[in-house]
Formats: C-alpha cells, structure tokens, sequence
C-alpha cells in the first residue's frame, strides 16, 4: 500500500471519530472479513496484449455509526501467464454515507499495484466516488447488492499519466441465524486506462467470511434497541391525540 493510501486511510478515520453525530445514543459497530478470490487480468499497451490468472487473497474491516461508515479493504495476490508472471497489491479507505436503508454512497482513494521481476512497479491510484444498492431476497437472512464505482480523478505512475477508472461489484450476503457471521459471493470487474494506449482490466469470484454488524443489519439492529421513545415529536403527538 502506498504512503499516500496509508496517510488517507489514517485521516479519514480520524475524520470520521471526530464528526458529531446525528444521535447521540449511536455506537460504533465493526465487522471484520476474510476473503480469498480467483482473478483474470487483461492488460492492454499499444497493440500488445496479455491475459493472466491466478488467486488473490485479502482482509477488510467495516466501522458504522448511525448513518456514517467507514471501510478499509487490502489484498495481494499473484497471477500468471505462460509468457508473464505480476504479483498485484490493491487497496481502498472509503468513507461513506447511509442516505436510505437500501442506498450507501462512498467516498474515498482506491489503488491498485502491478509488481514485475526486473521493472519497477506499477501504480494505478484513483479517487473516486461510488454507490451501492442493496435488496433484501430473504429479510435479515440473504441480501442481494451491486456497488459501482467512477474514479474523478487518477494517476498511473508508469508511463505517467492521468488515468480514469470504473468499476462493479455485484453479489449476494448470507447472515447465519442468531450469529453474527456472516457470508459474502461476489463478482467484480474494474479497468484503469490512461490515454486510450494502456489499459488494465480485472475481474474476479470472491469469497469472503466475516464477523460483526453489516450496514444493513445493523441499521436493524439498532432501530430495535432503540425504539421511539414517548419524548419523541412523534410520540408526543400521538400521545396529545389519545387524550
């Protein structure tokens, strides 16, 4: 991970833990996951071409508190051709925004790092903004998402250049019953290109394994810990039209 993404990791945390909140009653949950995911790169540069496979393996962690969150992401990997052999380093620090029980928006640096035996590394680093769709397929049990992605504004390092980016994951969550363990299945695919010459293509099937609150169960969660109080507007109101 580069200075720049370790420095951005540490100030949007520190952003985030000194943001009032909406309700003073929320709490800080954080979920923790595991994941392990097979890859296809298709890289492009001028008319040369190549496509390489291989596993990549990695860890994330996910901090809510009311509608705010924040989400850390690394994973490293390897893949290879007959001709070609990459290892890949990639990672985000998003800070996000709950503006309704299906809808989160993200905001934050994503960067990804191809690593060659005898050149020097390179870098594809983007800020970018994001949304991420959720529908309940069995209510508290098994959701569907799709997350989408757009860089405004990237960097590669190697030719330099500015890039652009793009990208979708779409999947399902599975929740255990009365455990706090829980499964992810995803697809995703993500392209760097930088001046129409040089393009980097990803796609992948990864799994993930987690413990902790997901943003939507904890939403759940936390509207049954905390039901409408009678000081409430709304239950003062009702309270006036009962007598």
């Amino acid at each position: 991970m580069t200075r720049q993404l370790r420095f951005a990791c540490a100030a949007l945390f520190s952003a985030l833990t000194l943001t009032p909140q909406l309700r003073a009653q929320s709490r800080w949950t954080v979920s923790f996951g595991a994941s392990g995911a097979s890859e296809i790169l298709h890289s492009r540069l001028g008319t040369a071409q190549a496509r390489l496979s291989g596993s990549q393996f990695g860890g994330e962690a996910l901090a809510t508190r009311g509608r705010f969150a924040a989400r850390l992401r690394y994973g490293q990997g390897h893949v290879t051709s007959d001709t070609a052999a990459r290892d890949v380093v990639q990672g985000e620090a998003l800070v996000g925004y709950k503006a309704r029980s299906w809808l989160g928006l993200w905001l934050g640096p994503r960067a990804r790092t191809f690593v060659a035996p005898g050149l020097s590394d390179r870098r594809w680093l983007f800020w970018s903004g994001g949304v991420t769709a959720r529908g309940a397929i069995f209510p508290g049990y098994l959701d569907s998402f799709v997350e989408m992605w757009q860089g405004f504004s990237g960097t590669l390092n190697r030719p330099a250049s500015s890039a652009s980016g793009r990208g979708v994951d779409l999947g399902v969550e599975a929740r255990l019953p009365k455990r706090r363990w829980w499964v992810r299945l995803a697809y995703h695919i993500d392209q760097g290109r930088a001046n129409d010459s040089h393009r980097d293509t990803v796609e992948g099937l990864a799994l993930t394994v987690g413990r902790g609150d997901l943003i939507s169960s904890a939403a759940l969660q936390r509207s049954r810990e905390y039901p409408p109080s009678s000081e409430s507007p709304c239950a003062e109101g009702a309270g006036r039209r009962a007598q």
